[in-house]
């Protein structure tokens, strides 16, 4: 489960979220993949969707180990 829980968090939702909108987040603004740096470079609906992805990232390595093992 610890390798699960690593690998989700090792997604940068802020580089595939900027991408989609056709930016890199590394590139404009403070240079860092957060959610703060993509609202500033994309807007709000990349901001948010950021955001969430994020979210889920912690959420869902949580409730699948308290899925598996009870």
């Amino acid at each position: 489960m610890t390798v699960v829980g690593y690998l989700f968090g090792a997604i940068p939702f802020g580089v595939l979220v900027g991408r989609a909108w056709g930016f890199d987040p590394r590139e404009v603004g403070s240079g860092n993949i957060g959610t703060a740096n993509v609202v500033r470079a994309g807007g709000k609906i990349p901001g948010v969707v950021t955001f969430m992805a994020d979210v889920l990232k912690g959420f869902i390595p949580i409730e699948l180990t308290r899925f598996v093992l009870g």
